[in-house]
């Protein structure tokens, strides 16, 4: 029995349209065909040390090489410490800005944020702004509450230890202090305008629970005072 004959031209307008659905699948193709093309100049911005509590901000730059209008979407920082203005729409050809703010308030060490910006460039729907900083504290601090517990017993002492890594000198002075007749304390400077050292020592000799705090006032501005937590556990 005589096969089908299969022509030529069968096979080039299949071979044409498998060719045809792998261009349309692709983004360069979505981007040729006309719309908006997102281009952000740097995604990385990095502020290197700031000082704890420091509000940093930067200002990216978004492109629309396209030949439609961009629409900026949301733009969605990755935690409530920061927050984003954004040119909502950019015409082709245009350029706009995202600004982040950022508030360094309770970061320690190596930081990063995350910024997610969504638009209606259908080659780059979610695109990402990463910006990082070393967060130096201001005061850095032993513990920041000391416990007396066990069996009863006057006498027991506790230490913090409170420093600055800033080129300022650092000042202490007492401001409030709620357990008198339980604990006392006393503030050493053990190296100038440096280092500091608080003692405190239990010397209500009862058997009685308490809590309460020491307040001591600095010269800061960024960070205008320490509170330490004095708690008494003790055995009946």
């Amino acid at each position: 029995m005589k096969k089908p004959e299969v022509r030529p031209i069968f096979v080039l307008a299949l071979i044409l349209s498998a060719f045809l659905v792998c261009v349309r699948g692709n983004p360069a193709w979505a981007q040729g065909q006309g719309g908006p093309h997102l281009v952000l100049k740097g995604q990385i911005h990095d502020f290197r040390d700031v000082i704890e509590g420091q509000v940093l901000e930067h200002t990216f730059e978004v492109a629309n090489q396209g030949d439609r209008a961009l629409e900026i979407e949301r733009v969605k920082p990755d935690c409530s410490c920061s927050v984003a203005d954004f040119d909502a729409r950019i015409p082709p050809n245009g350029v706009g800005r995202i600004k982040v703010r950022i508030d360094t308030k309770g970061f320690d060490g190596p930081e990063r944020w995350v910024v997610k910006v969504f638009s209606n460039d259908p080659t780059w729907r979610e695109a990402a702004l990463d910006l990082r900083a070393n967060v130096k504290p201001i005061l850095t601090l032993s513990g920041t509450a000391v416990i007396f517990k066990g069996e009863k017993t006057a006498g027991m002492t506790r230490e913090v230890e409170i420093s600055t890594g800033l080129d300022r000198p650092l000042i202490l002075t007492p401001q409030q202090f709620t357990l008198s007749g339980k604990v006392t304390y006393s503030l050493l400077e053990i190296e100038k305008e440096r280092r500091y050292r608080v003692t405190f020592q239990d010397v209500s000799g009862k058997r009685e629970n308490y809590r309460g705090f020491l307040k001591l006032k600095t010269n800061f501005a960024e960070k205008p005072e320490v509170t330490i937590w004095i708690i008494g556990r003790f055995e009946n």
